[in-house]
């Protein structure tokens, strides 16, 4: 108990008080969210053993983990997704792509204007 001199508290007990609480905040209140993990039985393996062989827990050697590799692995698998293309069709270049929508645009012409000629003319009052 802290010996109290005229309303304060002693100087020593305050800053002890003070470290202990800096120190805490950042060993025990670190701000978590539990989430529940399925790991596969290789893992879940590799994990008792890395937990026998260290001085970590199964659950910090997850966090130690994470914290050194997960940014890599994620760049990793979004460089992986950006370069895979949807078909094994080469695309086609600029001079190809306009040919062929110049030939598209009078076979469509044509079209339109054979389609308009079947309909007839439109009754509006039937």
């Amino acid at each position: 108990m802290p010996r109290v001199i005229r309303g304060h508290f002693e100087k020593q007990y305050f800053e002890k008080q003070v470290v202990f609480c800096i120190t805490s905040c950042y060993i025990s209140g670190m701000l978590t969210k539990p989430m529940p993990v399925r790991f596969e039985p290789e893992l879940q393996q590799l994990l008792r053993e890395g937990a026998r062989r260290t001085p970590h827990k199964k659950q910090e050697l997850i966090r130690i983990t994470l914290r050194r590799y997960l940014a890599k692995v994620i760049e990793q698998e979004a460089g992986e997704l950006q370069q895979k293309r949807l078909t094994n069709v080469e695309p086609w270049s600029k001079s190809t792509l306009e040919k062929a929508y110049k030939q598209m645009g009078r076979e469509w012409d044509a079209l339109e204007e054979a389609a308009t000629l079947a309909q007839g003319k439109p009754d509006f009052n039937g």
